[in-house]
């Protein structure tokens, strides 16, 4: 179906459609916008904002699972939403209440039966979403527990803390406590393990990143990456384990090679720390979000940037590509969570020219299609749709610059 789209956004209290490019769009598109949990927005026009203690319910981190049909997020309203996806968007299919205080990061089990938070309340939990009930609660962080994550291949857990430890858990035997990993000298924000669960790479306040071989007893630190030179924020093993991603509060990504132990690539562009950073499945390219709002992407092999994304308006502080590589996954600050299309020629390219994609309206809904000029760079779409929460609208004109009727999809 060819229709026109671009960006749709509230003017004057009624909705229109700024043209950007003719294209064919697969599904119908959402416009709708319900927040977190506290924020929503109404079609008339008119915002109603519910605060609790003045906290937004930012979005902190998200996490594809292993088929790409659900998707989790945590937030600083407290809570874990899992949604169901769809070509449409997606709709909440459990929220996970338990935590005190903030949700930090949320990782999902290798068979997406289970999901993992970790909390500001200095605790992690692992929760069963296929038989409900209380979830197992991790106890023993005497600091904020910043980034958890499943082991691929066996039956345990990893969370990072503010304490500068590495905890690992047994989930065979209900959460019990296997080992201690200590070595970082300050808060370790980001841990990921890599394909086969056999190393974890943790990255610290103390600017450096740490590589783990784990064994039946806990691990041993057997290198230290050093380049960065302040706070590093996230990391992600490339899928064959062959390289680590890291992203830093001095404004940098970094690609290190495990194999050769090669200089890192450093890649420069972004205009402020870089919060979160991702691996596409395939592993050619290289996802960042950043302090500047944007998200930029990358070549793996020559640190060449591949294009910029502008959808949201604050922070990104976390991606996640679908298992596929046929989506990104980014949560932000600004209370949304996005999920871009990413084409299936991109990891086959080698575009070296930077493309933008126009920002979004605070409460809009956007798509755009950008194409790559032939010869140079590779034709493909990128385009984003906000999550959903409980209802989609469907665009009814093909016309430009004019007001549209949304009905209500049931």
């Amino acid at each position: 179906m060819m229709i026109k789209t671009g960006l749709a956004a509230f003017v004057g209290g009624a909705i229109r459609i700024i043209n950007i490019e003719s294209v064919s769009v697969h599904a119908n598109l959402g416009i709708a916008k319900e927040e977190h949990g506290w924020k929503t927005a109404t079609l008339s026009g008119n915002t109603n904002t519910i605060a609790m203690m003045g906290m937004a319910p930012f979005v902190t981190s998200v996490s594809y699972n292993y088929d790409g049909t659900k998707l989790a997020s945590g937030s600083r309203d407290k809570m874990i939403k899992v949604w169901d996806l769809d070509d449409n968007g997606g709709v909440v299919y459990q929220t996970l209440v338990g935590h005190s205080e903030w949700v930090y990061s949320v990782d999902f089990s290798p068979d997406g039966t289970k999901v993992i938070s970790g909390s500001r309340d200095m605790t992690a939990k692992v929760w069963d979403l296929i038989n409900g009930g209380t979830p197992i609660t991790l106890h023993g962080h005497t600091g904020d527990v910043n980034s958890v994550a499943f082991n691929p291949a066996t039956n345990t857990v990893a969370t990072g803390s503010d304490d500068n430890t590495i905890r690992l858990w047994d989930m065979s035997k209900n959460g019990a406590l296997i080992a201690v990993l200590d070595g970082h000298t300050g808060w370790i924000r980001t841990i990921s393990y890599n394909h086969d669960g056999t190393q974890i790479a943790s990255g610290s306040n103390d600017y450096t990143i740490k590589i783990w071989d784990l064994d039946d007893n806990g691990g041993t630190v057997t290198r230290t990456l050093v380049g960065h030179t302040d706070r590093v924020y996230s990391v992600d093993f490339s899928p064959d384990g062959t390289k680590i991603v890291s992203g830093s509060l001095d404004d940098t990504v970094k690609v290190w090679d495990l194999v050769n132990g090669k200089t890192p690539i450093t890649l420069e562009g972004h205009t402020g720390s870089v919060k979160s950073v991702a691996f596409s499945t395939d592993g050619n390219n290289i996802a960042s979000g950043s302090y500047d709002n944007t998200i930029r992407l990358w070549n793996a092999n020559n640190g060449a940037i591949i294009g910029t994304l502008n959808g949201h308006t604050r922070t990104v502080t976390s991606l996640s590509y679908s298992p596929d590589g046929s989506h990104l996954a980014s949560g932000s600050w600004d209370e949304t969570i996005n999920i871009w299309e990413i084409p299936s020629e991109l990891s086959a390219q080698r575009p070296t020219t930077p493309l933008t994609l126009p920002a979004t309206h605070p409460i809009s809904f956007l798509v755009v299609v950008l194409a790559f000029c032939l010869g140079y760079f590779a034709y493909g779409r990128f385009g984003v749709r906000q999550i959903l929460a409980k209802r989609y609208w469907h665009l009814s004109t093909t016309d430009t610059d004019e007001e549209v009727q949304l009905t209500q999809h049931v």
